[in-house]
């Protein structure tokens, strides 16, 4: 099944959460996917009936690590102990949705990149790397869907 890529907007918002900073190795061997798993599961018992989603952004440090803020949109001094947050202004997109049979996000992630390059479209870095965007009870990218979005303008 071949990826569907769109342009999508985002507001300026205030992105709150948790801070990372590690390798993709132990990004890949599930650092990202427990802390997802720990803040869906606070933000349950401090947020009940909220269902907002769940907004992953990182951005590349080096070659081999990266830093990566989980959080949800606004201000939120409940679900994060010793919360962080960033300001970002409206922005621009391109993005797709990536399901658990899509295979590896990474190969996903460069061919997004490709169809950027192809649609004439260039990636701007100045604040993000890339986001994703994760539905209440997400898993990980091999059981559940997530959206991809690499900031453009």
């Amino acid at each position: 099944m071949d990826a569907i890529y769109e342009i999508a907007e985002r507001p300026a918002q205030r992105v709150t959460g948790r801070l990372w900073d590690g390798t993709f190795i132990e990004a890949a061997d599930g650092a990202i996917h427990r802390l997802i798993a720990e803040t869906q599961e606070h933000r349950r018992r401090t947020h009940p009936r909220d269902h907002a989603a769940l907004i992953g952004l990182s951005w590349n440090v080096r070659p081999e690590a990266f830093t990566y803020l989980i959080g949800y949109a606004g201000e939120d001094h409940e679900t994060f102990a010793a919360p962080e947050h960033i300001d970002l202004p409206p922005m621009r997109f391109a993005t797709t949705m990536h399901h658990p049979e899509g295979g590896d996000v990474f190969v996903q992630y460069r061919k997004m990149f490709e169809w950027i390059a192809a649609a004439g479209h260039v990636i701007d870095q100045s604040h993000l790397h890339c986001r994703e965007e994760y539905a209440p009870g997400f898993v990980s990218p091999s059981a559940s869907s997530l959206r991809l979005m690499v900031p453009i303008r």
